[in-house]
């Protein structure tokens, strides 16, 4: 079974992190925030949400939360190599499992790993950046800052990140302003469900929409505050159903 790839790792040979002491302080990060982790594997995007629980580095070996899922466990352990994602204080990490088995950890089934040779560290501003579909957009509601009508817009994605998104707002109907921040912002993720998010607006401008007579429309650049684990985690399964989907085709 070949495995899928959250991320492109050899694009990113700058946040490679190698030594085994900062790889292990990593973990130990993630161990003591609880930090919500998604495992993917598979060439179709198979997925399970885990945790990373304890640290054997004289064995070399990790434990992993069991998945909800049976179904779900019995193909990933038949998976040759696994690919975890994790954002301990909003920061990503990602790395690989191979030789992975089925343990017990306090009682509960669980899965073993070997400890990771490397991983890959990224701040928010590194996140990867991917374009959001034109036919059935990405849509997210915005509460508008002042009372007025309408109380909220509505805009399309046109990218999105873990850190960020650009959308159009079309007609200039928010009057966004450069610096303002926006709190519970509503996306519609196709497939993988709705997140709440506070955003501040970086950069307003004309949007190219490609009609002659649409000088209104606006191109707002967008970075997430304060963005959850389990938001960013959603927001990264639906980036990688995306780049799954353009694969295929």
């Amino acid at each position: 079974m070949t495995d899928s790839k959250p991320d492109l790792p050899d694009n990113n040979k700058k946040y490679r992190i190698s030594s085994k002491n900062d790889i292990l302080s990593v973990l130990r990060v993630m161990i003591r925030n609880n930090s919500q982790s998604t495992c993917y594997f598979g060439d179709a995007g198979s997925f399970f949400p885990t945790a990373l629980l304890d640290l054997d580095s004289q064995h070399g070996e990790m434990v992993l939360d069991y998945g909800p899922d049976e179904e779900i466990n019995q193909q990933a352990l038949q998976a040759e190599k696994w690919n975890v994602v994790a954002f301990p204080n909003q920061v990503k990490v990602q790395f690989s499992c191979q030789q992975i088995g089925k343990t017990e950890f306090e009682g509960r089934d669980a899965f073993l790993a070997q400890i990771p040779k490397s991983l890959l560290r990224m701040q928010k501003r590194e996140y990867y950046r991917v374009t959001t579909p034109t036919i059935a957009p990405v849509e997210c509601v915005i509460p508008l800052l002042e009372e007025k009508s309408p109380s909220t817009v509505e805009v399309l994605l046109q990218n999105l990140s873990c850190g960020g998104m650009a959308v159009i707002d079309s007609n200039g109907r928010g009057n966004f302003e450069e610096g303002s921040v926006y709190e519970n912002c509503r996306i519609t993720l196709p497939d993988i469900g709705t997140v709440n998010v506070s955003m501040r607006i970086i950069r307003v401008e004309p949007a190219d929409t490609g009609l002659v007579h649409d000088l209104q429309s606006q191109r707002v650049n967008c970075e997430f505050v304060d963005a959850g684990e389990n938001v960013l985690s959603l927001i990264q399964r639906y980036i990688i159903r995306l780049e799954l989907e353009r694969k295929r085709k």
